[in-house]
């Protein structure tokens, strides 16, 4: 299961962070940050704050919120340690932090949603689920045709050889690398789009 954080790229003259000490992938082995990152809002910060380093209050005039809103949030990430301080300056008296995600992408070990983890590894997964279909079911309720592609929602069986399966991961993973590369648009008209991908063995035991 992986949450994806992309990073964009800009022309903003600002404090640009040394992005060498930042990871590419981070693990995600506690379940308080699976649940963190299945709030739309906070997923929503993590991104912004993996573009560059930038203050609560840059991002919230980005994201239109209110900066009382999210410093609970912004907080709730640091403390978490998804996001860490860039920098600190004094500014009429108080500090004005920096922040910056630690990472450009995030992966969940999948051992967090074993049996062994019992309710709460289920409950996590149940979040993201559900913040995901809260997604999808938004882009349908709103979809319309003049409004450029529709949303595609499939769902399928399918029974393959192990050498067929593999082939199949493959494919899937490098769709999934290069819609990350090709995510990143500049362009004033760009819309946001998101996807909830899960490819998984069937239980026909049961």
């Amino acid at each position: 299961m992986n949450n994806i954080i992309h990073i964009f790229v800009n022309n903003q003259d600002f404090f640009e962070p040394d992005r060498s000490q930042v990871k590419d992938t981070f693990k995600i082995k506690d379940l308080e940050q699976v649940r963190l990152l299945s709030d739309p809002l906070k997923l929503q910060l993590l991104q912004a704050f993996a573009e560059r380093a930038k203050t609560t209050k840059q991002v919230a005039a980005e994201l239109g919120e209110s900066i009382t809103k999210l410093y609970r949030h912004v907080d709730a990430l640091h403390e978490a340690g998804l996001l860490e301080i860039a920098s600190e300056k004094q500014k009429r008296g108080t500090i004005e932090r920096t922040f910056q995600a630690v990472a450009q992408r995030f992966e969940a070990d999948h051992s967090l949603f074993a049996e062994e983890t019992g309710a709460e590894g289920i409950r996590a997964a149940r979040d993201m689920l559900r913040a995901g279909e809260g997604e999808i079911l938004a882009a349908i309720a709103n979809a319309k045709s003049d409004k450029g592609p529709e949303a595609i929602m499939m769902r399928l069986r399918c029974k393959v050889s192990p050498e067929r399966l593999a082939e199949l991961h493959q494919s899937l993973n490098e769709w999934i690398e290069h819609t990350q590369e090709e995510c990143v648009d500049d362009d004033e008209n760009a819309q946001e789009y998101g996807a909830l991908i899960a490819f998984y063995p069937l239980d026909t035991t049961r």
